[in-house]
């Protein structure tokens, strides 16, 4: 995803995590992530892991926050009857 393309409290994370992807010149048969994690420390291949985890996490809960507001509604059917009604997603969920 082109970082433009996400949510702005995000974008100075992800930033983070591709300059520590790509902040080693790479050896020989190698790109520049294999280069950089393999001089990371565990501290720093930690933190990169729980930052990207993170990252994932809220990418995740802005997803599902907008399917919510873009389905507010949700169409019901009678088992008695032919007749419809709508009723507010979050009740019909539950």
């Amino acid at each position: 995803m082109p970082e433009d393309q996400l949510p702005s409290d995000i974008r100075e994370s992800f930033g983070r995590v591709m300059r520590w992807l790509r902040g080693v010149q790479p050896l020989r048969g190698e790109d520049a992530v294999a280069a950089s994690v393999r001089k990371m420390s565990n501290q720093e291949a930690d933190d990169c892991a729980a930052l990207i985890v993170e990252m994932f996490g809220q990418m995740s809960r802005a997803q599902s926050n907008a399917v919510r507001s873009s389905n507010s509604l949700v169409k019901l059917h009678s088992v008695d009857s032919d007749s419809e009604f709508d009723a507010p997603a979050m009740i019909a969920n539950n």
